[in-house]
């Protein structure tokens, strides 16, 4: 079902670039405004360049952030900042981290995915999307012409054939670049072999496609496709580079997938604490901790069905037990629109995954209310998706993120 091939690689010339950890970073829509400022300063050749251009008051349709990225580009590539590979290649991607204070490996590999519609069932999405961000990255890829960062997504292999032939080849060559950022070591390899990429063709073409990160992206390169095709009449058109996206893919069974809980921290004006507590006693049995510690014991000991955390403020935790097991879609449908009766705008509601801040911002006063929630599993997403609906914005955070800059395909 699906369609892989490899591709010419754009990469950083490690002769020009000699730390790649300093032009490398996180996906666009984890970067923070401080962050962005930061990247800007590390190296004139950070790919936030590309990714997150800057805005300034005098930008108008001919100069803006859109056309300074594929300026930045264009000038990169004269200069041999970066490099397109001579060769197409599938690209082998290893990372190694922490993760609940053991060692963890997940290995996949980099090539270009061709787009399907979501009705088609070969690819598929769980978490809802918002159309500014899909237009934000339908401006840059349409004017840059550049998958810029990998999609992530996730194919069901319980043989893990697949994973023996990636550690296979890994384990007898040496990687291209190895670069370690926020504690993640991450290597990546060319595979040009033809036998090897028609054997990894071969493997993935019975498989569903689940998007795990990268929505947006991939829906703005969809919208491309389509707008691409309407351009192009001619119906014996052949390959195109708009028919294809670049993506990470990753194995189910591969013991390193993990997948973190994203809390959410929320402002309430017209309800207080203690209103709060009376509403969800009304539906929720409702058990009071007086340390953060105990809470999240609580949380991981109810495995069958949802369970939440909540913070009000004053060490006042408090955990409950919903009838269904989806946790992230039982809050967002049920217990804050329903149960406290909350209509939350764009700026009430912050994400994190760290339990700690969203104490800390309650603490602050700057929310007065927060819920913790536990990681959703893989099952739960390939259950969701395959029924064709969508999980709550920020449901899921597979961790870690691939690097934007190791890899980019030039349309």
């Amino acid at each position: 079902m699906a369609d892989i091939r490899p591709f010419r690689g754009v990469l950083y010339n490690l002769k020009k670039v000699k730390d790649i950890a300093r032009v490398v970073t996180e996906p666009y829509d984890v970067i923070s405004p401080a962050q962005q400022s930061k990247y800007y300063r590390t190296h004139p050749n950070n790919i936030i360049r590309l990714i997150l251009g800057k805005q300034y008051p005098s930008d108008n349709s001919r100069v803006n952030q859109y056309t300074r990225s594929r300026e930045f580009f264009a000038d990169w590539l004269k200069k041999d900042v970066l490099q397109r590979d001579a060769q197409e290649s599938i690209y082998i991607y290893n990372q190694t981290f922490r993760h609940h204070n053991s060692k963890k490996t997940r290995i996949g590999f980099i090539a270009l995915l061709k787009l399907e519609d979501f009705a088609k069932n070969t690819i598929l999405p769980h978490e809802n999307t918002f159309a500014h961000p899909v237009q934000d990255r339908q401006k840059l890829l349409q004017t840059v012409r550049a998958n810029l960062s990998p999609i992530f997504a996730v194919f069901f292999d319980r043989e893990t054939k697949l994973n023996q032939l990636l550690n296979q080849f890994s384990q007898r060559h040496r990687p291209q670049i190895v670069v370690e950022k926020d504690h993640v070591l991450h290597s990546l390899w060319r595979m040009s072999e033809r036998k090897k990429v028609a054997a990894i063709k071969k493997l993935l073409k019975d498989k569903q496609i689940f998007i795990a990160d990268g929505h947006h992206r991939y829906e703005s390169a969809l919208n491309y496709k389509k707008l691409m095709e309407k351009n192009n009449s001619s119906k014996n058109r052949g390959y195109q580079p708009y028919d294809y996206v670049m993506t990470y893919l990753v194995s189910s069974s591969d013991p390193g997938l993990t997948i973190l809980p994203t809390h959410r921290v929320i402002k309430m004006s017209k309800i207080s604490a203690e209103q709060t507590i009376t509403r969800l006693k009304k539906y929720f049995q409702l058990q009071a901790f007086s340390a953060s510690e105990d809470l999240f014991k609580y949380l991981y000991q109810k495995q069958d069905r949802a369970v939440f955390g909540v913070y009000l403020g004053r060490n006042k935790f408090f955990g409950f037990v919903a009838q269904r097991n989806l946790d992230v879609t039982v809050l967002h449908g049920s217990i804050l629109s329903k149960v406290l009766k909350l209509n939350l705008g764009p700026g009430d509601i912050c994400y994190t995954r760290d339990a700690q801040e969203a104490i800390k911002l309650v603490n602050q006063r700057r929310y007065q209310l927060a819920f913790f929630l536990r990681p959703a599993t893989v099952t739960q997403v390939k259950r969701v998706a395959r029924a064709g609906k969508r999980m709550p914005h920020k449901s899921t955070y597979f961790y870690p993120k691939p690097l934007s800059g190791l890899v980019i395909n030039k349309l």
